[in-house]
């Protein structure tokens, strides 16, 4: 076997080439993931509900003219045990963009809601607007960077849009005013949304030092940073939304 040898101040180490050229390589860096909670700063807020009216609601349920399927809640803030806040979305300001999706993302309309209530795509990616209903519906977005939308979807057809530009658009359909939803455009390609809880989690960090940029519909938008160790490893991130808000006001002396 052919050696490779290195000369040292008192003697020569002899080693198997076959060895260096191995031991060279360098290990595939690790992935981290990055998990934490977004919760209600202060006494959480009481749950709401939206107005559903017959005359409105006549066939949302199928096969009926009754609305007692219809879910009424008001999901504007939805806050759970322990003051976790739902539909949080949480991003990473990062230099690395986000690829467009190959096929578009579903957002359903049924029971005469949109589900889900928040739906985050990647910049250039398009959204199917689906109708599982028995009764037309209507998709009214308010854009301000991307094209808006105002067109009807007739029971058991779809509609597609691409969204070209990062913004939040506001989704609604005129026919059933309680419906509403958001769709979060984003360039970021490490993203996520917080479960009823309010928990979320983002893998596939490499080490390093991160910010977090997080936005909710009514309460607004926060930040946060962590860093995601060599072991990949990090703290949990806990960030408090809404509350009262703090006088900034100078009093008079």
């Amino acid at each position: 076997m052919k050696t490779l040898t290195k000369v040292g101040l008192a003697a020569a180490i002899v080693v198997p080439a076959a060895f260096a050229v191995a031991g060279s390589a360098q290990p595939a860096p690790v992935a981290g993931t990055v998990k934490g909670k977004i919760t209600f700063d202060g006494e959480a807020p009481e749950a709401k509900k939206v107005t559903v009216s017959a005359e409105q609601g006549k066939g949302c349920c199928k096969g009926s003219d009754a609305i007692d399927c219809v879910d009424d809640t008001d999901r504007s803030v939805m806050v759970g045990e322990g003051g976790g806040i739902a539909n949080v979305v949480v991003t990473v300001k990062m230099d690395a963009k986000a690829e467009p999706l190959a096929e578009p993302v579903e957002l359903d309309q049924t029971g005469c809601r949109f589900e889900p209530h928040v739906l985050i795509v990647p910049v250039g990616s398009s959204v199917s607007y689906l109708n599982s209903d028995e009764v037309s519906h209507n998709i009214h977005t308010y854009a301000k960077k991307n094209a808006g939308l105002n067109k009807t979807v007739s029971a058991g057809t779809d509609l597609a849009q691409k969204f070209e530009k990062e913004e939040e658009v506001k989704v609604t359909c005129d026919i059933h005013p309680w419906m509403t939803s958001w769709i979060f455009v984003t360039e970021s390609p490490k993203f996520a949304l917080t479960g009823a809880d309010g928990s979320f989690e983002i893998a596939g960090l490499e080490p390093g030092d991160y910010k977090l940029e997080i936005w909710h519909e009514s309460l607004g938008k926060a930040k946060a940073d962590v860093t995601v160790a060599a072991d990949g490893t990090s703290e949990a991130v806990a960030v408090k939304m809404g509350g009262a808000k703090k006088d900034k006001k100078r009093r008079r002396r």
